[in-house]
């Protein structure tokens, strides 16, 4: 295959994907330096290192996409902790007992059933 066969597939496979003429004719002279017999094993060579690449891209996204969440479970955590805070410091203000005592077994109640661990 002629190296303007190579480069002009290479921009119609791609599409938005472009490749200087420049490092396409790099590689394409490191392969023709390469003896023949081994181009097989250049070959597996190539797809393993995508393969890998595309791993870990995965994996980076999925570690974001992680972060995201924890980050936001922590915000909600602490908006929570907030309100239970100000609740807290009306019950004292106001002194109403019997309310703080309802309310109290019914978080305790509530927790109970919703443990995370």
């Amino acid at each position: 295959m002629s190296e303007q066969s190579v480069v002009s597939n290479q921009s119609q496979n791609d599409g938005d994907r472009c490749f200087s003429e420049v490092s396409i004719t790099e590689f394409l002279q490191e392969i023709e330096q390469t003896p023949r017999d081994e181009w097989s094993n250049l070959l597996q060579i190539i797809r393993l290192f995508r393969e890998s690449v595309t791993r870990k891209s995965e994996l980076l996204q999925a570690l974001e996409q992680k972060t995201t969440l924890d980050i936001l479970e922590v915000e909600q955590l602490t908006q929570q902790h907030k309100a239970l805070s100000q609740q807290n410091n009306q019950w004292i203000e106001e002194g109403n007992q019997q309310e703080q005592t309802e309310t109290w077994e019914f978080l305790r109640q509530a927790l109970n059933e919703n443990l995370v661990y």
